[in-house]
């Protein structure tokens, strides 16, 4: 394969020794004892062996990879014994994150994540470059990516001044206003909701009971067998809850809202607005009172749920009062006009549903509003799921046999995937049809640019 012609970057020269920081570590804490006092076994020399080979490997990788713009897209060169040869199109970029890992932190350094439409999960990153030049890559790509989707490419920045952002460092970034702060998380609020939540009742009732039964049955040392693993699992989630959520900070930044969190692993992940799909205002039962909530968001490109085992990077806000919440969720969907999902009048199916949801159907209320659709669900926790018309994918009604008996129906409103799922349910069927039809108008008068929030 021919070099580039055009100037490329290599990542951080750091990266191979970030990549096995805690290998090592360990093998240096087994073998430093035994090298100072002369006396290196087979194992030690094996141990060491295959570090020198892994720092050999890593070298060789770090020299492989290269990375540069040309024309419309991100090359990313690759591979040591196979090469590799991806090809990003800026303009399918849905977004761009910054992670700094613990280790990489130490070292100022940071991994470049990107979301590709049509990629599934992460199409691809950079790892690790330091934090300025992600910073500046980030701000490059974003910018022509927006310039490309315009059709204005060579007005808004020339190719040539592009690759040379890559090559010497930002110049989309020296002329970004700073970063304005619109809602920071109350860490002591963070402590009290972790242990106000249902993952954390559910833990201690099963440690409590477990340790009871072992209890009663004389058998002291057995329940303390059983706590003890119980309570370290609960105290790891919760730790790695916190952890995560730490500090957490939601900006107003020129790609869009931008939510930074982390204690030990920070994150940047940027929120286009015109990006957004739908939202998810949440209030658990222990929360109610106090009045808290939180806030999720479905993101065109993004997966939702949680990453090997962090918390999801569709939530937006993991505790806040209810009216900040309410507010944050008006300004992520600013593109359909701001509206108040607190506005839209909602009612519940009526009595005969008592038939098909005895109990939920009291908690199931929705409504049709002048640029939302909201529905509501959740015995316990609350949660209210909202969708601008102009976001929405398509509409049916579904009827399942034994809504047919009682002659309900849903209204189900398709949208990519996340976690705002809004259904009308359990309706009269005509009611049901009528909110189809009238759904369908406004939705279609939204993309027509009739209401706010046209795409």
């Amino acid at each position: 394969m021919s070099e580039p012609e055009r100037p490329y970057k290599r990542l951080s020269p750091l990266t191979p020794l970030v990549r096995s920081f805690l290998l090592v570590v360990a093998v240096a804490a087994s073998t430093w004892d035994d090298l100072l006092r002369g006396d290196a076994g087979p194992i030690a020399w094996l141990l060491l062996g295959l570090l020198v080979a892994g720092a050999v490997y890593g070298a060789a990788s770090w020299l492989r990879t290269k990375y540069w713009i040309e024309a419309d897209e991100l090359r990313v060169d690759t591979g040591v014994v196979s090469r590799q040869s991806r090809r990003i199109r800026v303009d399918r970029l849905q977004g761009i994150d910054i992670s700094q890992p613990f280790v990489a932190r130490i070292f100022g350094l940071a991994e470049l994540k990107m979301d590709v439409a049509g990629g599934g999960a992460r199409e691809g990153s950079l790892a690790f470059l330091p934090l300025r030049e992600a910073q500046d890559l980030r701000t490059a790509l974003l910018a022509r990516r927006d310039a490309v989707r315009a059709g204005e490419t060579d007005r808004a920045e020339p190719a040539a001044a592009t690759d040379e952002s890559v090559g010497s460092g930002p110049v989309v970034g020296a002329v970004a206003p700073p970063d304005r702060v619109l809602v920071s998380l109350d860490p002591a609020m963070l402590v009290v909701s972790l242990l106000l939540s249902a993952e954390f009742g559910a833990f201690l009732v099963s440690t409590l009971v477990f340790a009871g039964l072992f209890v009663f049955f004389g058998q002291i040392v057995g329940g303390l067998a059983a706590a003890v693993p119980l309570l370290g699992g609960l105290a790891v989630t919760l730790f790695r809850k916190l952890s995560a959520y730490y500090r957490l900070t939601v900006s107003e930044t020129p790609a869009g809202l931008q939510v930074r969190r982390g204690l030990f692993e920070l994150d940047a992940q940027t929120i286009a607005v015109s990006r957004v799909q739908g939202v998810v205002v949440t209030e658990p039962l222990l929360w109610r009172r106090l009045g808290w909530a939180k806030v999720d968001v479905s993101l065109a490109g993004y997966t939702s749920g949680d990453r090997d085992g962090k918390p999801s990077t569709s939530t937006v806000m993991p505790v806040a009062p209810r009216a900040t919440a309410l507010w944050l969720a008006r300004r992520l969907l600013e593109e359909a006009g701001s509206p108040d999902p607190d506005a839209v009048p909602l009612t519940g199916p009526p009595q005969r549903a008592r038939w098909v949801a005895p109990v939920r159907r009291r908690f199931q209320p929705s409504g049709l509003g002048e640029h939302l659709l909201v529905s509501r669900e959740g015995v316990l926790g609350r949660r209210t799921h909202v969708v601008p018309y102009a976001r929405v994918q398509s509409l049916q009604v579904h009827q399942g046999p034994w809504q047919r008996r009682f002659d309900l129906a849903d209204l189900r409103v398709d949208s990519p995937p996340g976690p705002v799922r809004v259904r009308l349910r359990h309706r009269d069927a005509g009611e049901a049809r009528r909110l189809l039809d009238r759904a369908n108008e406004s939705a279609r008068r939204a993309r027509s640019g009739q209401l706010p929030g046209s795409v």
